[in-house]
Order: structure tokens, then sequence, then C-alpha cells
């Protein structure tokens, strides 16, 4: 339900809060693209409201009200992050650990949690943010170092220009090398 001063900062065509006001000449205020969508394919431009003809094509700002609207938004805007309960309007200080979800004082004491364990928000805020960073750990090096890979079993894989190379495979490789090295250095020798 709209506050008293939402209804005084609202547009009557689009019932919201005034984007770009305008002032028509009977006084009434309108969101610019409404009385323009009002007034198209009109033979005069009538004020919704009162129908008073309007003898401007281009009716002035109201800048007045464009300050005071953008006060009231910027004002309802840092009331929203205080951060309060859709159901009792309390401030939500505990978090529910069975939920998980943050909760008011009076959604504590309810049947919903009853039984439950709670922590302060702020707490429970950290214990999150340390088991975010526990799972960002891997990803982050993973992004440092994006051609080595550590996998569950230990083995580290490099891989380089497209081919995979581990430490097995290195060792199997220098193995062929020195055989083959062999097999020429016989083939000189015979």
């Amino acid at each position: 339900m709209a506050s008293g001063s939402e209804n005084d900062l609202s547009c009557p065509a689009c019932h919201e809060i005034y984007k770009d006001p305008v002032l028509l000449t009977c006084s009434h205020s309108f969101c610019k693209v409404c009385v323009e969508t009002w007034w198209r394919g009109k033979l005069t431009q009538e004020c919704p409201v009162c129908k008073a003809v309007s003898g401007q094509k281009n009716p002035p700002r109201n800048l007045a009200l464009k300050n005071l609207c953008e006060a009231f938004l910027l004002e309802r805007d840092q009331r929203g992050s205080e951060d309060l309960c859709s159901l009792h309007s309390e401030k939500l200080k505990l978090f529910c650990l069975d939920h998980q979800q943050p909760v008011c004082v009076v959604c504590r004491d309810s049947k919903t949690h009853t039984g439950h364990r709670f922590s302060p928000v702020n707490e429970a805020a950290q214990d999150h943010r340390e088991e975010l960073k526990k799972t960002l750990k891997p990803l982050q090096d993973k992004l440092k170092n994006p051609n080595t890979h550590t996998y569950k079993n230990g083995k580290r894989k490099v891989f380089i220009k497209g081919s995979l190379i581990t430490k097995v495979t290195t060792k199997k490789k220098k193995k062929n090398f020195r055989s083959i090295q062999n097999q020429v250095f016989k083939q000189n020798d015979e």
C-alpha cells in the first residue's frame, strides 16, 4: 500500500513515482511520457485530469517535483537496505541455522521456528564468507595458472600448447627417446 508521500509524488496517469515530470498550464503534473501518450492522436492537448486545454505542445519540466521524487526514491532505497522482515517489519537480527535464512525476533518465537538453532546475522554472515572463501580458493588458483591443474589423486597435470604432460608420460618419453637413441647408435656402429 502506498504511503501519503508516495501518493503525492505519483503521476495520476500511470500511478508511479513521477519520471521526468512536466507541468501543464492548469497546474497538474504528469510524467512527460504519460502526457505525450495521452495527447497522441488527439486534436487538442488537454489535461488528462481536468480536461483543460493546454496551450503548450511541449510543457515545461517540473524541476522541483523531479528533485522531490529523486530524494524520495533515494530515501526509500536506503530504508529498503535495512533488511526488514516481510512479515513483521522488524529488523532481521538473527539467522535460522535450520532454514538457512535471516529472521526477526518475532519469527524466532513463532511456530515456524520452534526448536530451531539461531545465531546473530553478523556471525552467520562471517561463517558464510569464510565458507565461500574456502570454496573460491581453488577456483582463484586455477585462474592464476590456467595451465596447471591438481587432481584428487594428487597428480599434477600441465597443459602446454594443447598436449598433456604428466610426470609419468615425461618418464615414458625419456625412456622411449633413450631406446630410440640406443638403436640409432647401434645402427651407426654396424
